[in-house]
């Protein structure tokens, strides 16, 4: 079970929370076990960097309520013992990279001014308090999944489990980044979030220069997995190297091919499911999260490009609209990657184990969203935005996921994944288009 995986139960039992068939606890105790802080709250009197909020491209008024829109999911989904977010609309469960999205959306809101910084320091205290009280696997690394409303170790049913599943070094790796960028945009928390890392073992999550997740064997013991396939996997290495861990073959794109897709080569990992049991699927959000926090290099921009250029081929050839990625959907199986390709078919749409679905694939709004803030010139990005701009939850509760292609239904399911990479891409726009860990470091 690796860090898709855990995206696709927690899906699963979202899903069954918004018919009615599970209650969520909005209650309860952070567990013991993990890195307990030394460092006191800090308050609005400390300094933040001023380059966070240097935005040269203000939000439109759209744009306003856009952000709005997305942020009220997190107000929603913020469990109040805890301050963690649930990874879908009121089910109280979260993985790392749910959190990790929160954090980006807290400070994206920040410095949009939806948020004044005494409401930023309350939320952020509340967080890395709970963060250092968090159960960790062996001591050493967080669980794949927690009870966001309590803060203990579960498995993917939301059950409580001592030992836990395993970690997830993809997210991980997300989590890292979005620690780096609240700690330099808000210097006055550096040492109390320094300090909490020291209490993770990272490198036990890095394995002859690859990333490796972990999980339990049938006899109790901790297996390490290779975890990441190209895309995610030097996304995820990215957040390391900025905490000063090198995984340099994970940040390297080899094992690669070039596959025609609606006539584009658009690059894949050679590693594929048959040999790996690890799908090799390519989709849109790596590529965008890799553009709005750190920047495309040459190859990348490259291959970026391409991935879009087949999604607009697609449009022309189907006359549907297409903008694909992983997310979590409002019907069975609860979670499916619509992929440009995944383990030798173009436009797969797929669960984790390889189930076809393709009469379920969606339309995703954070991808749509996405390709048109970093490619606004374009007229199918326009197309793009204008199909989904609207799909928002009437009760004020965020961003829907997306549009069901075949039935042209709203996939009705609100997730921290669509409205944080929302938030991101917006907080983007409003830095003048330019990845964010370039202006703030610079």
């Amino acid at each position: 079970m690796n860090f898709y995986q855990s995206r696709t139960f927690i899906g699963l039992f979202a899903s069954l929370l918004a018919m009615g068939s599970l209650t969520a606890c909005a209650s309860g105790t952070i567990g013991s076990g993990g890195q307990k802080s030394d460092f006191q709250a800090v308050t609005t009197d400390a300094p933040s960097n001023n380059l966070c909020g240097q935005l040269t491209a203000p939000l439109t008024e759209p744009e306003q309520e856009y952000a709005a829109t997305a942020w009220q999911y997190f107000v929603n989904n913020r469990q109040p013992d805890t301050g963690f977010i649930n990874s879908a609309n009121q089910f109280p469960s979260g993985t790392l990279w749910d959190q990790g999205n929160y954090l980006m959306a807290l400070n994206a809101v920040r410095w949009m001014g939806l948020i004044d910084q005494g409401e930023f320091d309350l939320q952020l205290n509340q967080f890395l308090t709970s963060l250092g009280d968090l159960p960790l696997v062996e001591g050493a690394l967080p669980n794949k999944v927690y009870n966001s409303a309590t803060g203990e170790m579960v498995d993917y049913g939301n059950n409580p489990t001592k030992k836990g599943l395993g970690w997830s070094a993809l997210d991980i790796g997300r989590f890292l980044t979005a620690l780096h960028i609240v700690r330099t945009c808000h210097p006055q928390y550096d040492n109390w979030i320094s300090g909490l890392m020291s209490g993770w073992q990272i490198p036990r999550s890095i394995k002859e220069g690859q990333l490796y997740g972990a999980v339990f064997k049938s006899n109790g013991q901790l297996l390490p997995v290779q975890e990441g396939r190209l895309g995610y996997e030097e996304y995820a290495a990215r957040g390391y190297e900025l905490w000063g861990f090198e995984a340099p073959k994970a940040l390297e794109t080899e094992p690669m091919k070039l596959v025609n897709v609606s006539g584009v080569k658009i690059p894949v990992d050679q590693r594929n499911f048959e040999e790996t049991d690890a799908n090799n699927y390519v989709v849109s959000e790596s590529y965008i999260l890799e553009a709005i926090e750190f920047g495309w290099d040459e190859t990348l921009a490259e291959y970026a490009e391409a991935i879009l250029t087949a999604q607009e081929n697609r449009y022309k050839e189907t006359g549907h609209l297409t903008a694909v990625s992983e997310d979590n959907i409002d019907q069975v199986p609860h979670f499916l990657y619509s992929t440009l390709y995944a383990n030798g078919t173009p436009w797969a749409v797929i669960t984790e184990e390889n189930e076809s679905h393709s009469e379920l694939r969606t339309l995703s709004t954070k991808a749509a969203f996405g390709w048109y803030y970093l490619f606004p010139q374009k007229p199918y990005t326009l197309k793009l935005i204008k199909a989904v701009k609207e799909l928002q939850d009437p009760d004020g509760g965020g961003f829907y996921a997306g549009l069901y292609e075949e039935s042209d239904e709203i996939n009705a399911i609100l997730t921290s994944n669509t409205n944080g990479l929302i938030l991101e891409i917006l907080y983007y726009k409003a830095l003048g288009n330019k990845p964010i860990l370039d202006v703030i470091e610079h």
